[in-house]
């Protein structure tokens, strides 16, 4: 197998220059962004462990396949933290959110 040509290089570097992946949380990110992380994280667990891919999920949330994709991706910014609450509690019916 050979190295890529300079010409397919930079058809993959322009391809991936647009793609945006999954975001991780910052080192020094505060309790509301690691809270915000979390409610992500559960969710995309409770795809998987239920084996719903993206689009199935987005429609048991009844939001859309493009939102759903944020959400897994942890690009949340649009999402305010009520919203993620509520979502995570249709998956999660038991939940009860408590303030000590």
């Amino acid at each position: 197998m050979s190295f890529p040509s300079e010409k397919e290089l930079e058809r993959v570097r322009k391809k991936l220059k647009k793609s945006q992946g999954f975001l991780m949380l910052s080192p020094d990110a505060d309790e509301l962004q690691r809270f915000r992380f979390r409610i992500c994280q559960a969710l995309l667990k409770y795809a998987q462990q239920n084996k719903l891919n993206s689009l199935e999920m987005a429609r048991f949330l009844e939001i859309t396949k493009a939102d759903m994709s944020r959400i897994f991706n942890h690009r949340i910014t649009r999402f305010s933290t009520d919203k993620l609450i509520k979502l995570y509690a249709k998956a999660h019916p038991e939940y009860r959110l408590s303030a000590a």
